[in-house]
């Protein structure tokens, strides 16, 4: 009996990957687990696993690489030779920029294989110059003409190109609206270090983004128009609450996804978020860590940001990001007292939140956020039974 064998989805703007290679022949024998092909899409490499025990079908014609292909099918061409050089498009790309040959680089890859990355270093090391010869292009500034030299140039691919086109495809279909506060996270912070002070004892360390995770699935369980998307001239409740966390890379930014956040408990959030930012930084993404997100949350602290003009990750209608919190004085009746003030920016997608229904999210994140115990007391409905429309 022949199995279908679908091509691994990495993110909910994944349009389109490539297959790069088969690993089996046919006839082989194959057992449940084993890596059958990798692919790659905009983003990563990613494999797909044999999902039950058999033998490779007999071999077929080659045929182009699609989204949903037939087991059993090895393209020869597709196959990478005995000794031949194990690279990423991407990385053959650069290394013809570059003029970097690819037989003298170490991949780093999966199976050795050699990615962007690797290429790029061996450039940096052996000073390969820049493909395109530096060029003088005019400008017009004041009226006058001037010239002023490009020291390179590449094309936008990979990661890249999906942020690129992730980004202008927000900015282009939703009304996008930002407010700044700032809020006191002294509590939050001090309940932060009596957890992590019991680490020897659970096994449990607690970061901010993990925290901020567990205090919005509440509030988005609360407040469903934020846990929503706007389709086609509708509007979509999700009945789960799944909150995305940006994580920055050297070549881009990837959203990690912790799933049925308000189902868990904060060990459980921290425990799944830092596997996920482990492995979104060694590149080594599992089916299902980067889709299926409702809310984004980023974290601007982490290199020191304060406020910024967030942009939505569609088809979400709302962002937080929380800044570098610091200590500052603020004013308590008639004293002035040192506190640890945090800034914040919310954006949410105007087409259907409004400011009023903003201001009374924020108000309400910052109550937990400023009395942190509220977590462990307050109710969460496990229902879904409050979402609008229902």
């Amino acid at each position: 009996m022949s199995m279908q064998v679908k091509m691994p989805k990495l993110g909910m703007t994944m349009e389109e990957g490539k297959l790069l290679g088969w690993a089996r022949k046919e006839k082989d024998r194959v057992r449940k687990g084993e890596v059958l092909l990798t692919i790659e899409s905009d983003k990563e490499e990613e494999y797909a696993k044999i999902r039950s025990a058999g033998r490779t079908a007999d071999p077929a014609p080659a045929e182009p690489a699609a989204a949903e292909t037939a087991p059993g099918r090895f393209p020869g061409a597709s196959a990478p030779r005995d000794g031949a050089v194990r690279a990423t498009p991407a990385a053959r790309e650069v290394a013809r920029q570059k003029g970097v040959d690819l037989s003298t680089v170490a991949g780093t890859g999966p199976q050795g294989r050699i990615t962007r990355e690797d290429v790029l270093a061996a450039a940096l090391e052996t000073g390969a110059p820049p493909a395109s010869p530096a060029r003088l292009v005019a400008t017009a500034v004041g009226g006058k003409e001037s010239f002023k030299e490009l020291a390179g140039e590449e094309p936008m691919t990979g990661m890249r190109s999906a942020i690129s086109r992730n980004m202008m495809e927000s900015l282009r279909t939703s009304a996008q609206m930002t407010a700044f506060s700032e809020w006191d996270v002294t509590a939050f912070l001090r309940l932060r270090s009596l957890i992590n002070a019991d680490e020897g004892k659970t096994g449990f360390k607690a970061t901010v983004p993990g925290m901020m995770v567990a205090l919005l699935a509440k509030v988005l369980r609360e407040m469903p128009v934020f846990n929503a998307s706007v389709e086609g001239g509708r509007i979509l409740y999700w009945r789960n609450v799944n909150i995305g966390v940006a994580v920055a890379l050297p070549d881009g930014l990837v959203v990690p996804v912790i799933h049925d956040a308000d189902r868990k408990s904060l060990a459980e959030i921290q425990e799944e978020l830092s596997g996920r930012i482990e492995r979104a930084r060694a590149k080594k993404f599992l089916p299902g860590d980067l889709s299926g997100g409702t809310f984004t949350l980023t974290n601007l602290g982490s290199y020191g940001g304060e406020w910024e003009t967030i942009i939505i990750n569609p088809p979400e209608v709302a962002i937080l990001g929380i800044g570098k919190a610091t200590r500052k004085p603020v004013a308590e009746g008639d004293h002035v007292v040192i506190r640890e003030m945090m800034p914040v920016s919310f954006t949410v997608d105007h087409r259907l939140i409004d400011g009023e229904t903003s201001g009374r999210f924020r108000k309400r994140l910052k109550e937990l956020v400023e009395n942190p115990g509220l977590l462990w007391t307050a109710a969460v409905p496990q229902s879904g039974g409050n979402i609008a429309g229902e």
